[in-house]
């Protein structure tokens, strides 16, 4: 049975910083990266939570990420920015790049970066809130390994590519939608083979390209709403691999299985300033004023409607109240890992 305990933060952070510590990382580069994890953990974005820590160990110790990364900063505008990754942990290098955009956008207007040479950044939200957070709008996407059928097609071709908006609203954690152009993510059929619960229709296809609902048969992914996901997963292309000049599409190194070969996945991060439109205040105000109305309009069952990010909001209420809920299996992995570094596990106790 895959049983399931509830870790607090502080634990999982604790444990973390051994291991990347244990394998010389710098503080500067893992801090983002332990943040992002537990943000999306708490967040119930489990599929990019700390489930993935296990996996960026690996690919470290394979010496897919480097570990000593020096980012380069190329200003090509008053706005935009180039970002070279150099081959270090996704997260590192795009909370860096989106607080350049903050910063080129509280002077200018607005800011955006390119990322190139990166990898896995984990949850696309991570980036946008903090824009959010600052008082601004703030977007973020990423390209991926092709995993999802383009609309009509037989064989993967794009990534999952996610598209994410955050927007700062008075009296609560920001407006955030974040989502993938694909049905689910990828990290979310490996959850459903370990749990051995079957996908629900319309999310996968076997390798025939024909829709399947058991996980362990299925080799790709459908994109989100038909025609219109692929379109969007397109636009993520052209934003991450094309202004990036990395790899696009079947030519992405894949995330697994892991191996020495650099990924060169490309981010991009846009930051824009909303008092150069409206007074902040006032936009924050109207924003609730919005979210409300919304939330207040008649349900068509017991559950009320909800705005982007309300689901997240709760999960982070209560998860930071009880704890990062860790299946047996996420368990063991993370005992492979403190067996592998030579690290205590016992730390992470349950609540």
């Amino acid at each position: 049975m895959n049983q399931v305990v509830h870790i607090a933060k502080e634990s999982i952070a604790s444990f973390f910083r051994d291991a990347f510590d244990r394998i010389r990382c710098q503080p500067e580069v893992y801090e983002p990266t332990i943040e992002a994890l537990i943000e999306a953990s708490l967040r119930g974005v489990d599929s990019h939570g700390i489930r993935l820590m296990p996996h960026y160990i690996d690919e470290a110790l394979a010496g897919r990420i480097n570990l000593s990364p020096r980012l380069r900063f190329q200003q090509t505008s008053p706005t935009t920015v180039l970002v070279d990754a150099d081959d270090t942990f996704g997260a590192f290098a795009a909370k860096a790049a989106m607080l350049k955009c903050v910063d080129m956008a509280a002077g200018f207007g607005m800011g955006c970066a390119a990322v190139a040479n990166s990898t896995h950044f984990g949850s696309a939200a991570i980036y946008a809130l903090a824009a959010a957070r600052a008082g601004m709008i703030g977007l973020s996407f990423t390209n991926s390994d092709a995993l999802v059928i383009p609309y009509n097609g037989k064989y993967p071709f794009l990534g999952t590519n996610p598209v994410c908006f955050a927007a700062p609203c008075e009296g609560e954690e920001p407006f955030c939608l974040d989502m993938a152009t694909s049905a689910i993510s990828w990290n979310k059929v490996r959850m459903q083979r370990i749990s051995g619960l079957p996908l629900e229709a319309g999310w996968a296809a076997d390798g025939s390209g024909e829709p399947c609902t058991d996980p362990h048969a299925a080799v790709a992914l459908l994109p989100s709403g038909g025609y219109k996901g692929y379109g969007l997963a397109f636009m993520v292309e052209i934003l991450c691999s094309l202004l990036t000049g990395m790899p696009f599409g079947r030519h992405i190194t894949p995330m697994f299985p892991v191996n020495r070969d650099r990924r060169k996945i490309g981010h991009a991060l846009i930051a824009i300033d909303i008092r150069r439109f409206q007074d902040l205040g006032v936009f924050a105000a109207r924003m609730r004023e919005l979210m409300n109305e919304a939330r207040s309009q008649p349900a068509k069952s017991g559950s009320p409607v909800r705005v982007a990010n309300d689901p997240e909001k709760e999960c982070q209420d209560v998860r930071s109240r009880s704890g990062i809920p860790v299946s047996s299996a996420e368990l063991a992995e993370f005992n492979r890992i403190a067996s592998t570094l030579g690290l205590e596990i016992a730390k992470l106790g349950g609540r």
